[in-house]
């Protein structure tokens, strides 16, 4: 493999052309903006942005030549596809029991590893597996509790709940207002802040957090007071679903570890949203299979104007 090949990062040189910046986890505009040797201004300028508000994976343009120095555009696939070329190490080797319901897709969620991997480790030609067969994996991560088996009265009661809720609601259709501009500004900045943040159940603070938790804190110290409540609380009491969600709208999942709504995050755009799972504070993909298959709906505070 060449160097060419190896390399997963850049560098812009300085040109009189329009650079391009890619977001990367912890950046800010007026971060960015002090690497290229500019201004907030002109960088919302260039892009069109109304609000400070940006994503990880955005893309940004840089104009009359501003030289990006040394600063690497890294590469936004998901973490959990970015693990697929792991070597096997007795340190890290564990084993897991498949378990009813359970996919490779999943266990791969949930050690944050990529299937192919998984298949390397157990030497599997195909993705099919069976319930009790233990497999190999060479990971840091728990798993945590095992997926929970659910009543199947228990989830058509908590569905009806979740339609009936969301069907006596008008969805919010337009954009928020300046002053909500600033708020989800704070709001993504603070969140990308806090990547890395281990997981800790009925946490809400920066020692740990749980997903509502992570949610509150982040909220809170952007500028809207939330009382600190389950995720099925702030579904059912203190939002509305918006039509066209933007970065920093809310989105909840159901039936993760209990029936009904039990799991939130933040919405960054560009598919993806930024929660407090198993492994801590992390990016991930609304598409990715396990969390397609749990979405509910996007939604925004109603403190948000």
């Amino acid at each position: 493999m060449n160097a060419k090949t190896q390399s997963t990062s850049k560098t812009t040189a300085a040109t009189n052309a329009t650079s391009t910046y890619t977001v990367v986890k912890g950046d800010n505009l007026s971060k960015i903006a002090k690497a290229v040797n500019t201004t907030v201004a002109d960088i919302k300028k260039w892009n069109g942005l109304s609000s400070d508000a940006i994503f990880v994976g955005q893309k940004l343009k840089i104009g009359e030549g501003k030289k990006i120095a040394s600063t690497p555009q890294v590469s936004t696939k998901p973490s959990v596809q970015a693990n697929t070329s792991k070597d096997v190490s007795a340190t890290n080797m564990q084993t897991y029991q498949v378990m009813k319901g359970d996919s490779l897709s999943k266990i791969a969620a949930k050690f944050n590893v990529g299937v192919t991997d998984i298949k390397n480790w157990n030497q599997l030609n195909t993705d099919l597996i069976y319930v009790g067969q233990v497999l190999k994996i060479n990971s840091t991560t728990s798993p945590g509790d095992p997926e929970a088996v659910f009543n199947p009265k228990e989830i058509v009661a908590t569905d009806q709940k979740i339609d009936g809720k969301l069907s006596q609601e008008t969805a919010v259709k337009n954009n928020v207002s300046a002053a909500g501009q600033a708020v989800y500004s704070k709001v993504m900045e603070l969140a990308n802040s806090l990547t890395g943040t281990p997981y800790l159940f009925a946490g809400n603070s920066p020692a740990g957090f749980d997903c509502s938790g992570f949610v509150q804190y982040v909220y809170s110290n952007a500028g809207i007071n939330l009382v600190r409540k389950s995720s099925n609380d702030y579904f059912m009491i203190d939002t509305t679903i918006v039509e066209n969600p933007i970065p920093g709208d809310i989105v909840f999942f159901k039936n993760t570890y209990i029936e009904g709504i039990s799991h939130m995050g933040i919405y960054i755009g560009d598919d993806q949203f930024i929660h407090a799972g198993s492994n801590g504070v992390q990016v991930s993909k609304l598409s990715f299979d396990y969390w397609a298959s749990k979405f509910v709906a996007f939604k925004r505070f109603n403190q948000v104007k």
